[in-house]
């Protein structure tokens, strides 16, 4: 089992459907209101704030994908700036 987690986002959707066409069809989409994406994608719906839903979510995984889109980070130096 592949687990993406945020795989409804842009980059996960790509990765699953790059999974799923050359590596593996066992696929589990996480996400906050996950779809399928490929035919045979697993289907876990999921809070990935919550520390048990997240652990739950990649529980019986090989490998798990961080795909989330995190908030940017601002932070300001002495002469200049930069958005992280």
């Amino acid at each position: 089992m592949q687990t993406i987690l945020g795989a409804n986002g842009q980059i996960g959707e790509e990765l699953a459907r790059e999974l799923k066409r050359n590596f593996t069809s066992d696929i589990r989409i996480v996400s906050r209101e996950a779809k399928k994406i490929n035919d045979t994608d697993e289907v876990f719906s999921a809070d990935l704030s919550v520390r048990e839903k997240a652990i739950e979510a990649v529980k019986g995984s090989e490998i798990a994908y961080f795909t989330l889109g995190l908030p940017s980070v601002q932070i300001y130096g002495n002469s200049s700036s930069r958005l992280f």
